[in-house]
């Protein structure tokens, strides 16, 4: 089966998994979950060969630096966020308080 999959098999290679990691951004109407799936999918395969953690840590600052919010992506970054859960609960709590701040007080 090895075999067959070595020669058969549609593996991507190494340098082209990693341009499309470096390459990918956030779409508009594409959710946090989604986007962190998205960046961990393409992480893992691009960094196939190396430790786990060296992908997680290069899936946690790309999440950071694709986000289409450009001001929360660099708040997240500059916390440090150690994994992609982190990551997402720094954007949440970030994004709960810009729309808090934002908000018009109500009539008495």
């Amino acid at each position: 089966m090895q075999r067959l999959q070595e020669r058969f098999g549609a593996r991507e290679l190494p340098a082209t998994a990693q341009g499309r990691f470096q390459d990918v951004q956030q779409e508009v109407g594409v959710s946090l979950d989604d986007w962190s799936d998205r960046v961990l999918t393409l992480a893992t395969t691009a960094f196939s060969d190396l430790p786990y953690a060296y992908a997680t840590e290069q899936a946690v600052t790309k999440f950071c630096h694709g986000l289409l919010d450009k001001k929360a992506g660099k708040h997240v970054c500059l916390q440090l966020p150690t994994s992609m859960g982190d990551a997402m609960n720094m954007m949440r709590i970030h994004s709960h308080v810009q729309s808090a701040c934002a908000a018009t007080p109500r009539d008495s």
